[in-house]
Order: C-alpha cells, then structure tokens, then sequence
C-alpha cells in the first residue's frame, strides 16, 4: 500500500499551496523540494508580487483572482500575518496595445473599480512616472502587493500542522509509475504514492519528461534600485505599475512591444524593484548564470530613466528569477498525458498572486474533483497531438 496518498515535488507557488490545501483535507502529504524554501534557487523570491484582478492576460483568469484575494484575506486572518496590502495597480501603454486594451476588458466585463486615465493624469497624479502624451492608463483601484517568501513559509508551516511531511534538500532524479502508485526515487529514499504531482518551476519540464519545447525555462533578471529619501517612491505614494512600450515593427507590419514594471519600496532598505516582463532569455536551469551582467542592468536602466526621470544617477543590486513559460502564456495545470498518476503545474511567470487557488484547483483535479472555474484553457492536453 502507497506511503502517501499524494507526493509533491516542488515547495514554491503551487507546490506548498497544494500541500497545504491537500494536507488539511486529511490526506497523507509528502512535499519535497531539492532545497530549503523559501529559496532564492527558483521562481518563488524577490521580496513582492503584484496582485490584480483585472487581468489582462484573459478575463477566464479574473474569477480564480477574485478566490485568490479572498483567500489571502481569510489566511492572514487565519496566521496573524499580513500576506496582502493594498495598493493601485496602472496597467500603461499605447491605447490599441493588448495590455491595456486587455485590462480595460477584464475590469469592465466583471465591474472591477478602476479608471481609465489620459498619460497627463498619469502625470498629474504620480509625478515620479512619465507616460508620454501617446500613451493610456488603466488603473486598478483596489489591486495589492503580496510577499512571497512569508507566503510560502505560511503555507509550508499550515501543511505541516495539518499532518503533511516535509522532505528537504532532496533532489528527485527520477519517478517511476505502476497502475496503482508512483514511485519516487531521490539520493537517499524511494518514496511511494497514490499520485505525483511535479511543480518544480524551471525543473518541471524535464521531471516531466515532457518535449523540450513545451515548458520552456526564462532567465529573468530582477533589480532593485536605491531611491531618494523623499518616500515618494515607497508604497502609499506609488503604485505598482505595468509597462507595454512600442519596439520595432515585425515583417507583418505589427508592433511588438517590451514589457517592465516596477513595484514601490515596501521595506527597510529604500529600494524599487524593477524587471522585464518578456524578451527573456532561454536558460538551463542546471547551469545557470546568476550573476547579472552591466549589459542588463544598463537595460533596465534606460526604461528606467525614459519613463521614472529621478532615477538616473541611482545604484542597484541585482538578482535572478525564473519563469517556467507555456507555447502560449498561460498556466500548465493538470494530469501529464498518457498518464494515470502524474500530474504538473506551470505559471508562466505571472502565478503567485494566485497561490492559494491554485492549491484549490490543484487538490481538486488530483483527487478527480471539478474545480469551480474552467480549466480547459490551462489544459496540459492542449498541448497533445490529440487533445
């Protein structure tokens, strides 16, 4: 008979979400993850994430954000911790561009407060940004910040009270599936399980055994910048803001667009976080470089100065994050194909903020429950020759 009812590979966003939801419906939960999170070896760090409901992404993700901000509420009340704040979210960019014309979508399909701003408003409102007159704003009215690493300690410690075990550094090197159970090999300990699910990050796609196309790992470089001492900069005075800015045309005559945001100062140290959104480079998680070159941060340095003037002369210290990308941007959850037992998760690079619904979604579909919001959009078998 299986050890467990479940084994997770992976502690990070969905990982310890899942583990917590699974555990605390009363199955038996082993969680394992090749290191100690929270970690700074994944997707899961970097001190904020914004949070939004008016997504741009497509409005099929709007409910699972409207679940995923009310859980955040009933977990901090739940711990005692504050794991949400509030604050404006501005989505900017040409009018016409997918980001702010899908922005403008989601919150008026679902009635989500927000206002639609000219970039002389933008100006008016937030000295410290500079639209130009071209440009649009959308702005989320009641959007949020969350903090990953406390999430993620909060989730792992309510798994453990609710029965889960906790193995860490631990490195899968491989699995094995029977009809009844999964077997899960590490260096020391052969583990058995009634299902797996692998939500690695960077590592997914590999564990999975999946073609090497279908989750692709991204490098992505995070910055932090030091900031004047007038606070205007900090959270209360800043919003979070999400950039789509007009590059070159393509042959078919269409724009493409370089996407950035950056989040407000939040903590003791007087730092703006900033990072690009796409043009990301393809990476090997196993090898990969983490120190950030002078060629990046001068990057990151020109948007920077084009559109938040005040912050030329400014220092920064330099980090390195994960994305785990699909062919098409959304998430990858569910059932491996051609398996019985096996399942995976995949974000995109834009899944904290809903954490703790997708531990929902996830304990949902490993124990053949519907989860509440169609998932045919996040279906592994869209991928399959045969979906």
């Amino acid at each position: 008979m299986p050890s467990y009812d479940f084994i997770i590979i992976g502690l990070g966003t969905a990982g310890s979400a899942t583990s917590m939801t699974l555990a605390r419906r009363g199955y038996r939960v082993l969680g394992l993850d090749r290191y100690r999170p929270p970690h700074k070896q994944g997707s899961h760090h970097g001190a904020t994430r914004s949070v939004r409901r008016a997504y741009l992404e497509g409005t099929a993700y709007v409910p699972m954000a409207q679940r995923a901000w009310k859980l955040w509420r009933r977990l901090e009340h739940e711990f005692g911790q504050t794991l949400l704040v509030k604050t404006p979210n501005l989505t900017i960019g040409p009018p016409d561009c997918p980001a702010v014309s899908g922005f403008l979508a989601s919150a008026r399909t679902y009635e989500i407060p927000h206002e639609q701003l000219t970039a002389s408003e933008v100006r008016t409102r937030w000295p410290q940004l500079a639209p130009p007159d071209t440009f649009i704003a959308g702005l989320e009215k009641e959007a949020g910040i969350v903090f990953p690493e406390l999430s993620i300690a909060t989730f792992l410690d309510a798994a453990v009270n609710a029965g889960a075990d906790l193995v860490l550094d631990a490195r899968v090197d491989n699995w094995t599936e029977s009809p009844d159970s999964v077997q899960v090999h590490t260096g020391r300990k052969v583990y058995v399980a009634g299902r797996l699910l692998v939500s690695a990050g960077a590592w997914t796609g590999k564990l999975l055994r999946l073609p090497d196309n279908l989750l692709t790992p991204k490098r992505v470089p995070v910055h932090w910048i030091d900031v004047p001492p007038d606070r205007n900069l900090h959270l209360g005075r800043f919003p979070v803001n999400f950039w789509q800015v007009p590059q070159e045309h393509s042959g078919r005559g269409q724009p493409g667009y370089r996407e950035f945001y950056t989040l407000p100062v939040t903590g003791t140290e007087a730092r703006l976080k900033a990072a690009f959104h796409n043009d990301l480079a393809d990476c090997d998680p196993a090898v990969l470089e983490r120190e950030v070159s002078p060629a990046e941060t001068a990057k990151i340095s020109k948007v920077l100065t084009s559109f938040l003037p005040g912050l030329e002369n400014c220092s920064m210290v330099s980090n390195v994050c994960l994305y785990t990308m699909t062919a098409d941007g959304h998430f990858y959850l569910g059932k491996k194909p051609d398996s019985q037992h096996v399942f995976g998760a995949a974000l995109a690079g834009h899944g904290f903020k809903f954490a703790p619904v997708l531990g929902e979604i996830l304990a949902d579909l490993m124990t053949d429950r519907s989860p509440e919001f169609d998932m045919n959009m996040f279906s592994p078998l869209r991928f399959s020759d045969n979906p």
